[in-house]
Formats: structure tokens, sequence, C-alpha cells
């Protein structure tokens, strides 16, 4: 059968095993220690990364916040642009007095009566007999009354405001508003 060989012709054989499991064990090793050092290689850049990505969470953090606050100040501003607006066009829109009598001024000189002028300029009865009143003496279809200087006896004065009183009634005035003016001018 077969013999088994001596120890000693199998010496070269064990140390030559030996030899390339000690080789092997050292490549294994090494590789090891490179795979170590890359692996760690790794986690210092997923650290970094990490700590990269919270900053960048916290700057847009900070971005969203300056946004909001940039987003509120911009609706304040666009309510404050559309007010301004709103009022620029109330103010367009609206009738001055000087506008107002210029356009009754107007209409009285193309013939409006006081009713026209109290609608459309949106005048008191009172302001629209005066226009029309003062529209007529300017044109010279009304005589102007003297103007009386110092006072006269009280008899006078009660004749003179009747006469303006009845006067006024003649150029379509309201009564009241002549009486009360011609009571006033006697103080």
């Amino acid at each position: 059968m077969f013999a088994l060989p001596s120890f000693e012709s199998l010496w070269p054989l064990i140390a030559a095993g030996m030899l390339i499991l000690f080789v092997l064990v050292l490549v294994v090793l090494r590789r090891s220690v490179v795979v170590t050092a890359r692996l760690e290689a790794q986690r210092q850049k997923l650290r970094h990364s990490e700590k990269e990505l919270q900053k960048a969470s916290k700057q847009l953090v900070e971005m969203r916040s300056v946004v909001i606050g940039l987003g509120q100040r911009l609706t304040e501003q666009l309510e404050t642009i559309q007010l301004l607006e709103e009022r620029v066009i109330e103010l367009e829109n609206a009738d001055t007095d000087g506008r107002l009598y210029s356009r009754a001024t107007k209409m009285v000189q193309l013939g409006a009566d006081i009713n026209e002028l109290i609608e459309e300029c949106e005048l008191p009865k009172a302001e629209a007999e005066l226009m029309l009143s003062l529209q007529k003496k300017l044109a010279g279809k009304e005589a102007i009354p003297p103007l009386q200087r110092g006072l006269h006896t009280s008899a006078a004065n009660r004749s003179s405001s009747g006469s303006r009183h009845n006067s006024g009634q003649q150029r379509g005035l309201d009564p009241s508003l002549v009486s009360s003016r011609s009571t006033s001018r006697m103080r």
C-alpha cells in the first residue's frame, strides 16, 4: 500500500505551505488596512457632507425666514400701493369746489335753471340762486342795486329791507335768505 513519507521529506512542503499561508495573511492584512483606510476616508467625507448639509439646512431656514419677511413687507407695500391708487382715483374723480363752481358758471351761461344746478353740481339751493343772480348781473340782464352809506331812519331801513325782500322774490331768490341777509346788514 502506500507508505507514509517521512517527516524530513515533508518538512519542505510544510515550510512552503506556511510561507504561502503567511504571505496570504499579509496580503489579507494589507488589504484590510487599505479597506479600513478607505472606509475611514469615506466616513470623514460622510461627516464632512453631514456638516455641510446641516450648514445648508441652517442657511435654508434663514433664507426662508428672510423670504417670509420680505413677502410680508411686499404684501404691506402692495396694500399701501393699492390704497394710494384708490386715493389717487378718488382725488381724480373728486369734484373740488373750484371745478363745481366753474361747471355751474358754464351751465348758467348756457341757460341752466336752478334745479339743474342743484342736481348736476350738487350745490345748495342758496348757492345755486346766488350763481344765477350773479350771472344775470354780470351779463347786464339785472341791475346792481346801489350801496347805501350810513344808517337811515328805522322806517327807511324797514322799507328798504322790505323792498329788498320783494326784489329778491322777483329775482327768484329764497325770501328767507334775502331777509336774513338784509337783517344782518342792518346790524
